[in-house]
C-alpha cells in the first residue's frame, strides 16, 4: 500500500518510491515488462504501445503509463 504525492506520477513510479519490488524495463509503454492486471479501482493508461486490444478489454495495464482515477486501486502482476 502506498499514496500518490503527484497528479502526473505513475503507479509503477509511486510503487518504486515506496520501496516495491515491481517488474519494469522501458518505463515507457513500449516493452510491456510492467504490465499488470487492474483487479478493483479505476485507472487512466496514458500511452500504449504494446499491449493488445483485447488485453486491454480485459483489465491489462502497463503500470508505468497508469495513474489512478481515485483511491483503493488494486493492480495484480501475477496474472
Amino acid at each position: 500500500m502506498f499514496l500518490w504525492l503527484q497528479d502526473d506520477e505513475s503507479i509503477l513510479d509511486a510503487a518504486l518510491r515506496a520501496g516495491a519490488d515491481l517488474p519494469y524495463a522501458c518505463k515507457g509503454g513500449v516493452c510491456a515488462t510492467c504490465r499488470c492486471k487492474v483487479v478493483s479501482g479505476e485507472v487512466d493508461m496514458f500511452l500504449n504501445y504494446s499491449l493488445e486490444k483485447d488485453e486491454v478489454e480485459k483489465g491489462y495495464v502497463l503500470s508505468c503509463q497508469t495513474l489512478p482515477k481515485g483511491p483503493n486501486v488494486r493492480l495484480s502482476f501475477d496474472e
